[in-house]
């Protein structure tokens, strides 16, 4: 039961460094992309502001340095993304892989207690066995035994012996005479 509990505790303990992990890359991305987007709205408001204040500058150009801003920044967005589920699926995959070498880890020990314990009671068995054995050979004897001791007692009660007791015959001479 142990064994379990410390396989879970290990399980909890991945669970929780895989999510700090990707956490942390998250965060680090979107601070990433927090800044890089200030920066451009930065950059923006400036393009506009310098817009405004020049009439010099046509509109057209002013259309086309906030397309190309909004262009870096959806190209920004889009690489972030990408990096976040590019790293994320990596620490799953490493993650999924580490734990099918637990849990084959863990089945194998499974089926080492297993074997461990059918050994075992093999072994008990055997032995009662052996005792079992012993014991009803004995008792086996011991019947056998007796029985011929209370059949040689009742043959020796109820047979008495038999005398046959012959007469002396006598035969008659045969008279060849009388015929």
């Amino acid at each position: 039961m142990s064994e379990i509990l410390t396989l879970a505790a290990k399980f909890k303990t991945q669970s929780q460094q895989q999510a700090k992990t990707i956490e942390q890359e998250v965060q680090n991305a979107t601070t990433q992309l927090n800044s890089f987007m200030t920066a451009k709205l930065q950059e923006s408001e400036t393009i506009i502001k310098q817009g405004m204040e020049s009439l010099d500058t046509s509109n057209e150009q002013l259309l086309t340095m906030l397309a190309k801003h909004q262009t870096d920044m959806s190209t920004a967005l889009e690489t972030y993304t990408n990096n976040v589920q590019a790293h994320t699926t990596e620490h799953l995959e490493q993650f999924a892989e580490e734990m099918e070498r637990t849990i084959e880890a863990y089945t194998q020990h499974i089926k080492q207690l297993i074997t461990q314990r059918e050994d075992r009671i093999a072994q008990v068995i055997k032995s009662e066995m052996k005792k079992w054995v012993i014991v009803t050979s004995f008792v086996a004897i011991m019947v056998l035994a007796l029985g011929m001791v209370i059949g040689a007692a009742l043959v020796n009660k109820f047979s008495k012996p038999t005398y046959i007791i012959q007469k002396p015959q006598t035969q008659q001479p045969i008279d060849y005479s009388q015929r």
